[in-house]
């Protein structure tokens, strides 16, 4: 067993109590670091990146079932809607350049984080505890939407699942929190075995990073009890306006090279 990564231990705690405490992918957060700093090649930082998350989510997405704050009905529901959308991302990464997928969902999830980051700036949160399934059925287009640019790109259930179920659906934001990560956890899976069987996955990075989210992944949840839903959701807006800037840097960077 290699030491080399040993580092990214403690940095992936922290990672995986920012997302699981907020409600945002967590694993992209280390492609740029896998990137820029450790030059990874892309796909196995992507495959890497899922396959951390899948572990930090996962454990997230327990302890939040435990706590009772997620709406399992609309989650499951979420989920059924997310697997498609995986698979056809996984085959559109054979046929479609990733930087491409890349610079489409930057500017799609910055705008969404814009928007975020308002409705906290004036104070606007969802208000039920709990959502009838048949009130999904006008947004049942998203999920697979955040599905296919999961698996082409590394990131987009959490970020497209969880304004969906506050704004759309006005579930509270915890519960919209502790619902999206469920259905990212699910959906990271299926990426995960996908991955696996294309040898993408780095295991000696993924030994560090992936202890290291099972952690936070069940400190996130207890601290998000505590935490004000207007801090909450301003954590989740400033974190997905850098994934979303993150991916237009690169999707230009390709175009103009």
């Amino acid at each position: 067993m290699s030491f080399e990564y040993w580092y990214m231990f403690p940095l992936s705690i922290v990672v995986a109590i920012l997302a699981n405490s907020s409600g945002f992918s967590g694993g992209v957060l280390f492609q740029p670091f896998y990137n820029l700093f450790l030059n990874i090649p892309i796909q196995n930082a992507v495959a890497t990146g899922i396959a951390t998350e899948t572990v930090g989510m996962t454990s997230g997405a327990i302890r939040y079932i435990y706590y009772k704050m997620v709406d399992l009905p609309v989650g499951f529901t979420m989920v059924m809607l997310t697997i498609p959308g995986v698979v056809i991302g996984n085959h559109a990464l054979i046929v479609i350049n990733e930087n491409v997928l890349k610079l489409v969902l930057g500017f799609i999830v910055l705008f969404v984080a814009t928007m975020q980051l308002v409705y906290a700036m004036k104070r606007t949160f969802g208000k039920r505890d709990k959502v009838p399934v048949e009130d999904i059925y006008p947004f049942m287009w998203i999920p697979i939407v955040g599905g296919f640019f999961s698996a082409s790109s590394g990131t987009g259930v959490c970020e497209l699942a969880q304004p969906v179920l506050e704004k759309g659906l006005d579930l509270k934001t915890k519960k919209s929190n502790a619902t999206a990560i469920l259905v990212e956890a699910t959906a990271d899976w299926v990426i995960t075995i996908l991955n696996l069987h294309a040898g993408l996955i780095m295991w000696e990075l993924w030994i560090f990073t992936g202890s290291g989210v099972i952690i936070g992944g069940q400190i996130g949840p207890y601290l998000s009890k505590y935490l004000p839903d207007r801090l909450l959701k301003i954590v989740f807006s400033l974190s997905v306006v850098v994934i979303g800037i993150f991916y237009i840097f690169k999707g230009i960077k390709w175009l103009v090279s």
